[in-house]
C-alpha cells in the first residue's frame, strides 16, 4: 500500500487520468506484490434500472466481459452480498460450471479459477461491484485478503470521486438543457429516448469501433446535451410552427457553435476537468448536425472526420424526431422511420450507426413503451 500512497503524492492518480488508467496503474502495483491477481474489474450499479453494467478494469490477456449488463435482482448471489454487505471468495470457480449466468460462464471460459467479490458503497449507497480474479485455484486467503481489502478501499474512493465529479458535471449540463426545453417544443421524454437509442447504437457497434464500457456510459449521459445551444435561438424561430426561411435557418444553425460556447463557459465556471467527458460533450453539441457528405454544419466535416459520438447521436436524434409528434407533423411508424434512416445513410447519417439501431428493434420498442410522451 505504501507504493500506491507514494505515487498518489506524486500525482500518478490525479484527476486528469481516467478511472481505467488509474485502475491499470493500481493493478500493476498489486502485481508486484501479488503476481497471481490477473484481473481487477468494477461493474457500475444503475439504481434507476436496478442494473449492474461492466464499467472499468485491468486484466492480463483478453477481457472476458465487456459491454454487458444484468439486473441485480436476477443474480441472487450478488444481491445477497449487497443486502448483507458481505464479500465472497470462490477458490475454485469450477463449482459454477453449471451456472446459467452469462458473466460466470464467460469468466470460467477464459480460464479464471478464483474470484474475490466485494460490493462497493459510498455514503451508504451501493455503487458497484469489485472483482479480483486469478487464473490459479486457491488464490485468495488470509495472507493476502488484508492487502486486497486496502486496495478495495482505495478503489472505492476513486470510484466515488469519479461519480461525484460526473454528478457535478451532469447536474450543471442538465440544468442548462432543462432551461432550453422549457422553450423547445420537444418533450423531456425525447431526451430520455434518444439517450437510450444512443446507448443502444454504441453497444451494438462495440469492438468494431473500439467502443468500451466507459464510452457507452458517457454517451448515455451526454447525448441529452446535444441541443443545449437552442437556449440562444429566438422564440420566433424556435417556436415557429412552419418552415424556416433561409435567414431563420441560418440563425437556427448557430445553436451548435453557441452550444459549445455555453459548455466551455460552464466547464470553466464549475472548474470541471473530466477530460474525456469534456471532449465528448463538445463533440456532441457542436457536430451532431454534420453530414457524411460534407453538407452539414457548422464545419462541413466529411465522413470519419465527424467524431463517432456525434454520428451516433445524430442517428438517435433523427430517429426519435421522426417517430415523435411535432406541431408540424404526425409521428412516423418505426418501419417508415427505419426506411428513411437507410435512405439518409447514403449521404447524411453513418451507415454503421443506422445498421446498429436497426439491429435493436426489440430494445427500441421497450424504450418507446417505457418513455412515452
Amino acid at each position: 500500500m505504501r507504493d500506491i500512497e507514494h505515487q498518489l503524492q506524486l500525482g500518478e492518480l490525479d484527476s486528469h487520468r481516467t478511472l481505467s488508467e488509474k485502475i491499470t496503474y493500481i493493478h500493476n502495483i498489486v502485481c508486484r506484490n501479488l503476481p497471481h491477481i490477473d484481473r481487477i474489474a468494477i461493474s457500475k450499479y444503475d439504481q434507476s434500472a436496478d442494473t449492474l453494467r461492466t464499467y472499468v478494469g485491468s486484466w492480463k490477456g483478453d477481457n472476458p466481459l465487456t459491454l454487458y449488463e444484468v439486473k441485480l435482482s436476477e443474480v441472487p448471489s450478488l444481491l445477497k452480498l449487497v443486502k448483507n454487505r458481505e464479500t465472497r471468495i470462490i477458490n475454485d470457480m469450477r463449482v459454477l460450471a453449471s451456472s446459467k449466468t452469462i458473466h460466470s460462464k464467460r469468466i470460467i471460459s477464459k480460464g479464471f479459477l478464483s474470484s474475490y467479490t466485494i460490493p462497493l458503497f459510498n455514503e451508504g449507497l451501493f455503487i458497484g461491484m469489485l472483482f479480483f480474479n486469478s487464473y490459479q485455484r486457491d488464490a485468495f486467503n488470509d495472507s493476502n485478503l488484508t492487502y486486497l481489502d486496502m486496495i478495495a478501499h482505495l478503489l472505492t474512493i476513486l470510484m466515488a470521486t469519479e461519480l461525484n465529479q460526473v454528478a457535478t458535471l451532469y447536474g450543471a449540463m442538465r440544468t442548462a438543457t432543462q432551461f432550453t426545453h422549457h422553450r423547445d417544443p420537444e418533450t423531456g421524454m425525447h431526451l430520455e429516448r434518444m439517450a437510450r437509442y444512443s446507448r443502444l447504437i454504441a453497444l451494438t457497434l462495440g469492438d468494431a469501433h473500439a467502443i468500451d464500457d466507459e464510452f457507452v456510459d458517457r454517451i448515455f449521459r451526454h447525448a441529452p446535451l446535444h441541443d443545449v445551444g437552442k437556449i440562444t435561438v429566438p422564440d420566433r424561430i424556435l417556436l415557429k410552427p412552419g418552415p424556416l426561411t433561409v435567414e431563420e435557418f441560418a440563425e437556427m444553425k448557430t445553436h451548435t457553435t453557441r452550444g459549445r460556447e455555453i459548455i466551455d463557459t460552464m466547464l470553466l465556471n464549475f472548474n470541471i476537468k473530466c477530460v474525456k467527458d469534456i471532449d465528448m460533450i463538445r463533440n456532441i453539441v457542436a457536430y451532431h448536425h454534420e453530414s457524411l457528405d460534407g453538407s452539414g454544419y457548422p464545419e462541413g466535416l466529411v465522413g470519419k472526420s465527424i467524431p463517432i459520438e456525434a454520428r451516433i447521436v445524430a442517428v438517435a436524434d433523427v430517429f426519435d424526431a421522426l417517430t415523435s409528434v411535432r406541431p408540424y407533423k404526425a409521428a412516423w411508424s418505426n418501419a417508415d422511420a427505419f426506411t428513411e434512416l437507410v435512405r439518409l445513410s447514403h449521404f447524411k447519417l453513418d451507415a454503421d450507426c443506422v445498421a446498429a439501431l436497426l439491429d435493436s428493434k426489440v430494445e427500441i420498442l421497450k424504450i418507446q413503451s417505457g418513455f412515452a410522451d
